[in-house]
């Protein structure tokens, strides 16, 4: 009898709670891991393996998700939470247990796979989602099949700065494109804010790739964003929030010190081992040693100011960010009550909701959420850097207008209940009703445009943070998903790349001393010539990188044994990338010169070159 994968029905749901108490053990993999080596798979981006079970140890080595690996062991680590020690190929250390995944045996199902089939789905989707339905039989895949060619669509996410990636990031995960790299100082100029650069053409395509996140991890990002209170509610929106700033429950505290970008009481400790980060573009602030979060400006004044407009100015009369009120919730007021309404309201996802306040702003000290300009903008709407102001500045300025969503937003409960109008009015109105699809915006009138996130992380991370909401036994129930499906995709995922080192490979000068190159050297240009009298019979090239860290190859004198000579000269860079430039020299009557060069006569090899020219 074929089963129909595409419904979700009361015996689904009733059948998958009668499973919840012996899903224990069988959900918890932890739990029975450490009696024998078992095969596991990394699940993560570069996920770091440590010399000891903690993330104070050595750096052995960063695996990519999927890699294979054997569990050997396990121990509770210095943070409190379970690592395994682990073997791979060319080494072994210890990885945290969240980052391993055993992979459950797949029996083959003709009627699950009629559906990949009905819904769409390549062959090269079919191995992930094969392995989750083994785990999560009860989950829904929905084909959302795009219509667009991927190199179109990946081009089209690579226009202006549609996706951006944070400073620190690898160099390969930066873009060396027109305008997001400077070539002249080696640098990457920052957009969005200082801390956000652009994305490189293959780390968005990663991200970008369905492919790459079919696990039970990061699958939550194509989690379809309706309100389901059957499988939503406030006891796992609490445990999603546990670990993070906004870790207040019905009887806890939060409280927000006032000032430009506050002091935070919190404990939460980020503790990924993920090059992934939890943070998007306008956050920042950095970890005390004693684990509080604490950012301010660089003269230890607030430096936000809102009311005036788009462009005002930054006067030196900003308050102390030392002093002020603060703002404590407690009781009905904590986050999980506030979230909840707002999903409520607006009949979204609750976690889906908390999942982008966490992604948006991190460890909880933007100055968007300290109180200290009387406004809050806890998603960021309208945040982003304009006429002068920063993003945090705008976006308090949008939450400052009398106007749509609540607006005001003077208090966090009209912040949080607000931004979540605003997202189901222009996002789920507009079809953008995964994570997914408010990154990459694929679908719809306004395609590659109307993207609620420039971090190319952000869509992942998110989806991240949005499954940690569910216990394990909430996993066993139904849930539905929409994945894209692009055409003409590669038959393999894109992979994620690794490498670093500046890359930047271009000269800085070019000169043939005593002579004039044609044209005048610029350090886009590839091709020179040089035509010298007969009577010469060498010259001396001198070259000079970019950049420090690169090395020049080709350069210095000359012999001009026969009539010509085709001068490679190779820069590589920093990161192994090269770049070639070429001077074609000929000589013949009436060119430049006589004689020798006069340039270093002695000292420097002679370089027999010939007539043969350069491939």
């Amino acid at each position: 009898m074929r089963r129909n994968f595409g419904r979700i029905g009361i015996a689904a749901l009733t059948a998958a709670a009668l499973l919840f108490s012996p899903l224990s053990s069988i959900c918890n993999p932890a739990a029975s891991a450490a009696a024998a080596n078992r095969s596991a798979v990394i699940r993560g981006t570069l996920i770091n393996v440590r010399t000891g079970a903690g993330t104070e140890t050595g750096k052995v080595a960063s695996l990519s998700g999927g890699m294979a690996v054997t569990v050997t062991g396990e121990r509770n680590g210095s943070d409190g939470k379970l690592w395994y020690s682990i073997s791979f190929s060319g080494g072994n250390g210890y990885v945290r247990s969240d980052f391993v995944r055993f992979p459950s045996a797949y029996t083959t199902d003709s009627a699950f796979e009629q559906y990949l089939n009905e819904q769409g789905f390549p062959e090269s989707y079919k191995a992930g989602l094969r392995q989750l339905h083994a785990e999560y039989p009860s989950w829904v895949f929905k084909g959302f099949r795009t219509g667009l060619d991927w190199n179109a669509a990946l081009n089209g996410e690579m226009e202006g700065t549609n996706s951006l990636i944070d400073k620190d990031s690898i160099s390969s995960w930066k873009s060396t494109e027109n305008g997001k790299f400077d070539w002249t100082t080696s640098s990457w100029p920052g957009f969005d804010g200082a801390t956000w650069v652009g994305a490189s053409r293959e780390i968005t395509a990663y991200y970008m790739d369905p492919r790459n996140f079919l696990d039970d991890k990061y699958i939550f990002q194509f989690a379809i964003h309706s309100y389901n209170p059957a499988t939503q509610n406030i006891d796992g929106l609490r445990a999603m929030l546990r670990d993070s700033f906004m870790n207040s429950g019905a009887s806890g505290t939060q409280t927000f010190t006032d000032g430009g970008q506050a002091a935070v009481q919190s404990t939460a400790e980020n503790t990924s081992e993920s090059f992934l980060g939890f943070e998007g573009p306008g956050e920042t602030g950095d970890r005390a040693e004693s684990g509080a979060v604490q950012t301010t400006a660089g003269n230890g004044s607030a430096v936000i100011s809102v009311g005036e407009g788009p462009g005002i100015g930054l006067g030196s009369n900003a308050a102390s960010a030392s002093g002020g009120a603060s703002i404590t919730l407690t009781g009905a007021g904590s986050y999980a009550d506030i979230i909840m309404e707002a999903a409520e309201k607006t009949q979204q996802n609750p976690y889906v909701l908390a999942a982008m306040i966490l992604q948006e702003q991190g460890k909880g000290t933007s100055g968007s959420i300290s109180g200290s300009s009387g406004h809050y903008n806890y998603f960021n709407v309208g945040a982003y850097a304009q006429n002068g102001m920063s993003a945090v500045e705008r976006g308090l300025w949008y939450a400052s207008q009398n106007g749509s969503y609540g607006r005001p937003w003077n208090t966090v409960e009209k912040s949080i209940v607000g931004g979540a109008q605003f997202f189901a009015e222009n996002y789920l109105k507009a079809g953008q009703n995964t994570l997914y699809l408010k990154k990459f915006n694929v679908q719809g009138a306004n395609i590659y445009k109307h993207q609620y996130m420039t971090n190319v992380q952000g869509a992942a991370e998110e989806g991240a943070k949005l499954g940690s909401g569910y216990t394990a036994e909430m996993k066993q129930l139904p849930q539905e998903f929409s994945i894209p499906i692009y055409e003409n995709m590669p038959d393999t995922p894109a992979p994620i790349p690794t490498g670093d080192g500046n890359p930047n490979n271009k000269l800085r000068s070019l000169t043939a001393e005593g002579f004039t190159l044609t044209p005048n050297f610029n350090m886009d240009e590839g091709l020179y010539t040089l035509v010298v009298e007969e009577t010469v019979s060498a010259v001396n090239i001198q070259a000079a990188a970019a950049e420090s860290h690169a090395s020049i190859t080709g350069a210095g004198r000359i012999a001009l044994n026969e009539g010509a000579a085709d001068v490679p000269i190779t820069v590589t860079a920093q990161n192994g990338s090269t770049r070639q430039y070429l001077i074609r020299i000929r000589r013949q009557s009436g060119g430049q010169g006589s004689g020798t060069t006069a340039a270093n006569e002695g000292g420097a090899p002679i370089l027999d070159i010939g007539n043969s020219p350069v491939n």
